[in-house]
């Protein structure tokens, strides 16, 4: 069910609805939960535009060298807009650390903020499948990013973000498992963690990386 935006930097009103369910319904991930402070949630903190930025940037290279780049680009760009990415010169960009595509993809998106300005505010009235395929309609959006756009900026709760790294990890080394059966067996947690697998992806982030990462 889609949800209206919500405010920067207050925990979702699921969430300890979320937590005693997982606590109910798994015992492996109520250990998990049990390990991290009760006080961290998942927020929104940025606008949409500084979020697919975050993502993009990310997209295939690892969390530090992520972060290097953000903030080599804050270092020159100070607040990055769409206004202030989209006059920034390209070769500058390339000095900072990204790539010829991913400058296209946030340009890209730039341009579609500044030209259609409810874009976003329209995405979030979708239910989750119809605002997945909407946002991997983007240049350079694919499903994983779609997801993580849902989690970190409209804090939808029922995300299974299958393809990432960091869930296949922490899944495989939590419940024993071998890689070769990841997509069965979450498939089957799926239905028990639902409907609140956001959360359940949270907390089995936390489990290998307890700082916070936040598009």
């Amino acid at each position: 069910m889609p949800i209206m935006i919500i405010k920067k930097n207050t925990k979702p009103k699921y969430w300890n609805s979320a937590i005693d369910h997982l606590h109910s319904v798994d015992p492996v991930l109520s250990k998990v939960i049990s390990k991290y402070k009760a006080q961290s949630y998942l927020k929104v903190a940025n606008s949409p535009f500084r979020t697919l930025f975050s993502i993009i940037v990310g997209q295939q290279i690892s969390i530090e060298a992520a972060k290097s780049i953000e903030e080599r680009i804050k270092m020159n760009i100070k607040q990055i807009t769409p206004s202030n990415f989209l006059k920034h010169d390209t070769k500058k960009l390339r000095n900072y650390g990204l790539s010829y595509r991913k400058i296209k993809y946030i340009k890209g998106i730039a341009e579609i903020i500044k030209s259609k300005s409810n874009f976003f505010r329209n995405i979030a009235k979708l239910d989750d499948n119809d605002a997945i395929k909407q946002l991997t309609d983007l240049y350079g959006i694919g499903p994983w990013s779609a997801e993580m756009f849902l989690i970190f900026q409209y804090n939808r709760e029922n995300i299974l973000p299958v393809s990432d790294i960091g869930l296949i990890n922490s899944f495989c080394n939590n419940y024993k498992i071998q890689r070769k059966s990841f997509l069965i067996e979450i498939l089957k947690y799926k239905k028990i963690w639902s409907p609140y697998c956001t959360v359940a992806t949270w907390y089995l982030w936390r489990d290998i990386d307890e700082d916070v990462v936040q598009y």
